[in-house]
């Protein structure tokens, strides 16, 4: 209910850097476990029940792996770049206790598609609001900025330079659609 203050709190817990690249894994696993999941309850939409979409499991975690690492280092560094204060250590656990939270309300949407599609969706969409307020203070409180906008702008930059960065990581490494036959 508090994310700036739950963002204090998860960094004031100082937690072994080695211990939250692990848990950054395991989240990312448990993500690709979880949409994997939600894809199969889910009614799929007319474009996307070609093959041409679908990825290995070693990919799908490959994806979310590489994305998650360069998040952690695009916050902070274009966060650091920006002004702000925080550490790399502290991002990684920020960003772990946000996937966290994601993943959370992931397993509750699986839950509600069993339940109507339709209140799934709406809960999905109100969750990506809540998920981003939650990111956008998390982001503040790391930084030390004081300035929502501040936070906004770094988010954006972080992630337009994850983007780019993942996107040639993953063509290097061969991870993308298969199959392609129109």
């Amino acid at each position: 209910m508090e994310p700036s203050e739950m963002a204090r709190k998860v960094v004031a817990l100082d937690l072994p850097r080695e211990a939250l690249w692990t848990a950054l894994a395991l989240v990312a696993v448990l993500n690709v476990l979880l949409l994997s999941g939600l894809q199969m309850v889910s009614p799929a939409p007319v474009a996307f029940q070609e093959s041409v979409f679908a990825l290995a499991p070693f990919a799908y975690v490959s994806i979310m792996g590489i994305f998650l690492a360069l998040l952690v280092v695009g916050i902070y560094y274009v966060g650091t770049l920006m002004g702000g204060t925080g550490t790399l250590v502290a991002t990684l656990a920020i960003i772990v206790w946000f996937q966290s939270i994601s993943l959370t309300l992931e397993a509750i949407q699986l839950v509600l598609v069993l339940v109507s599609p339709a209140i799934a969706s709406i809960f999905g969409m109100l969750s990506l609001g809540a998920l981003l307020w939650c990111f956008v203070n998390f982001v503040n409180v790391l930084h030390g900025y004081n300035n929502l906008g501040k936070a906004i702008i770094a988010i954006v930059l972080s992630l337009i330079s994850t983007a780019m960065i993942a996107g040639i990581l993953l063509a290097i490494l061969g991870v993308g659609p298969v199959g392609g036959a129109a």
